[in-house]
């Protein structure tokens, strides 16, 4: 068990975002990830394909994704789950930070 103070895990930028990764291998996970990632408003992130499925939890701010072609808005408490490959490009498309929390399937590298 590992309690983790989520303010002191480093952040670093990422396509667009910053972003924390608050638990994962290093923590002895071995099938998935939590991390945080904030937008700035008017920023966007370029297209991009992960290889395993992720669940994306809207926390704070608006937005747009598009998976696969399709477009979503982004809202606060909402869950977008992404399937495993598909392709996505996401948005911030309000006035505040857009801030998401994924969880993602841990693939081999």
């Amino acid at each position: 068990m590992e309690l983790i103070d989520n303010a002191q895990v480093r952040k670093f930028h990422f396509q667009g975002n910053v972003q924390q990764t608050l638990a994962g291998a290093d923590q002895g996970l071995k099938t998935f990830e939590v991390w945080r990632l904030s937008l700035a408003p008017g920023a966007e992130t370029p297209a991009f394909q992960y290889q395993g499925e992720v669940a994306a939890l809207t926390m704070q701010g608006a937005g747009r994704v598009v998976v696969d072609g399709q477009p979503v808005d982004l809202r606060p408490d909402t869950t977008l789950v992404i399937p495993a490959g598909a392709s996505r490009r996401i948005v911030n498309t309000g006035a505040a930070e857009l801030v998401r929390l994924l969880i993602r399937q841990q693939v081999p590298a």
